[in-house]
């Protein structure tokens, strides 16, 4: 595995993490943005950050499909489906 995508993967990690620590809280937050009268703002903020985030683990895939690391390809899918499924398995 190349030392780029040791990093991307890393990093792609971390912020798996923080997506599940948010999708956790996501209904405190919505309820919040809810009284404060924002609610439109945040969830339009929340799909943009989330289409960001998905086409930058897709790009990381399309990147590790031209260098041919075929080893890392997997990490990339498995981290991509899963951020997919996070938010309906925290509803």
């Amino acid at each position: 595995m190349e030392k780029k995508h040791r990093y991307l993967i890393t990093v792609i990690t971390i912020l798996t993490l923080v997506h599940m620590v948010f999708c956790t809280f996501y209904p405190r937050i919505y309820g919040y943005f809810n009284t404060q009268d924002l609610l439109p703002s945040f969830l339009t903020v929340l799909l943009v950050i989330r289409i960001l985030f998905f086409a930058g683990v897709a790009f990381c895939g399309f990147l590790a499909i031209k260098d041919r690391s075929n080893k890392v390809l997997p990490f990339y899918l498995i981290l991509f489906f899963f951020n997919l499924i996070i938010p309906a398995i925290f509803r």
